[in-house]
């Protein structure tokens, strides 16, 4: 049995096994492309980042914007802020007008002397007294009048006539306070047509004669002694007749002119 050969079983080769050194089968018909993509088969991957890891860069906000920003951001905090103290001042002290009337008007003299003749002009003289009856309605705040300038007239329509003008001392008023003012007025050597001279005689024998009394003054709202605002106002108190004003008195109008603050404390 010497010549009989062992023979050994040959172990199969399990599926998926390859040798380190072999090669893989290229199939028939190949040319150098399948070469050049087996050796990119074998190239390692490049590893590749996420965006999310790469830093993001910051906008940047030019000057002109930021300072438009900051403009806006401001003017709207300003806006805001003036709203509120307007506000809370206008429900705490709840501010009114002053209450103006035309309280009398006497005349003490009132005459006329003849002119150039031939001229139809005559020469008025006349002496009076206003009373203006000031009120103040507001009970935490002072009102402080400028020196006011005061102009008087008589007369209706197209026969209305000046007697001159005059400057009041100014003053102050208290909450709750009534003030009375007198406007003394003089007219010298006014000259007056003949025809005005007529109707104002007549008006003022039956008096009917009309009245009117403008003034132009500043009136300070105040909180305790410290002004807040000034006010240029131009006071009306016209179109009232004498005999109205013996039983009761004239209201007047009053307009703001304009505003402005004043540079002083009081």
């Amino acid at each position: 049995m010497a010549g009989e050969t062992l023979l050994k079983p040959v172990l199969q080769k399990p599926p998926g096994y390859r040798e380190l050194n072999s090669q893989p089968p290229t199939p028939m018909g190949s040319s150098s492309s399948s070469l050049s993509s087996t050796t990119a088969l074998r190239r390692r991957p490049k590893h590749t980042i996420p965006a999310s890891f790469y830093p993001r860069k910051k906008k940047q906000w030019s000057r002109c914007r930021v300072f438009c920003c900051c403009v806006c951001i401001t003017v709207a905090i300003f806006i805001l802020l003036l709203t509120l103290t307007v506000s809370v001042f206008f429900l705490y002290y709840s501010p009114r007008l002053p209450v103006v009337r035309l309280a009398s008007f006497r005349v003490s003299s009132f005459n006329f002397s003849g002119g150039k003749s031939g001229d139809g002009l005559s020469q008025l003289t006349a002496v009076a007294t206003a009373k203006l009856d000031f009120r103040n309605p507001n009970g935490k705040l002072r009102y402080y009048y400028g020196d006011a300038d005061v102009a008087v007239s008589v007369g209706d329509g197209d026969f209305e006539t000046s007697l001159g003008s005059t400057r009041v001392k100014g003053f102050v008023e208290k909450p709750r306070n009534p003030t009375v003012v007198i406007v003394p007025i003089k007219a010298k050597k006014q000259q007056v047509d003949d025809p005005t001279v007529k109707r104002l005689r007549a008006e003022m024998k039956s008096k009917k004669l009309v009245v009117r009394v403008t003034a132009e003054t500043k009136v300070g709202l105040a909180v305790g002694r410290r002004k807040i605002v000034t006010v240029r106002v131009s006071i009306s108190c016209g179109g009232v007749r004498l005999q109205a004003l013996d039983s009761q008195m004239s209201k007047c109008t009053i307009k703001m002119l304009k505003w402005y603050v004043p540079p002083y404390r009081i």
